[in-house]
């Protein structure tokens, strides 16, 4: 049996041609089709990542810290992973928040309440979030020096921790004395 060259070459050019339509004529990255993607998505999907978010971190928190936790998010354009990592608007870059940190501490050290950071009530909301800007502000000695990135990352991170500590101090003062 012969083999044709030129069946064989002009089978590999269509092959070719069309990998080429496929890949090189948007010359885009996986980033930009996944921000593409994110902002194609209704605003629902976005509710339910943040609901899957709370659900993980502040399962007995009441549902005035759950709205001032989705209003800050709304305010800073963050988003938190469930297992507490900061990404950038544009899908680029991820960080490790100090909630993630917070988070995966209780587990090594056993605690039955990991995945109950901001409490049963709004105190205990403004409790964790000052711990968490302290240890913004408070790195550990030893860390290892940060790339421009992720300090821009740290600050929008502190930054969403204002915001919602903001609220939250407004809505203690709301609430009732007993």
């Amino acid at each position: 049996m012969q083999i044709n060259n030129n069946f064989s070459a002009s089978y590999m050019a269509s092959a070719n041609k069309s990998r080429q339509n496929i890949a090189g004529d948007t010359k885009r990255t996986f980033s930009d089709v996944a921000v593409t993607k994110a902002e194609e998505a209704e605003g629902s999907e976005v509710r339910k990542k943040t609901s899957a978010v709370l659900d993980s971190i502040g399962s007995q928190a009441p549902d005035e810290v759950k709205q001032a936790w989705m209003e800050a998010e709304e305010e800073t354009d963050a988003f938190f992973t469930v297992f507490g990592l900061y990404i950038s608007k544009d899908g680029k870059h991820a960080h490790m928040t100090q909630m993630g940190i917070d988070r995966f501490i209780r587990w090594y050290r056993g605690e039955y309440n990991q995945d109950d950071l901001l409490g049963n009530s709004v105190g205990s909301a403004i409790k964790a979030v000052n711990k968490w800007i302290y240890d913004v502000d408070h790195p550990l000695a030893g860390s290892p020096a940060r790339s421009r990135e992720d300090q821009q990352l740290i600050m929008k991170e502190r930054e969403f921790y204002e915001v919602f500590l903001d609220k939250l101090l407004k809505l203690s003062k709301k609430a009732p004395q007993t």
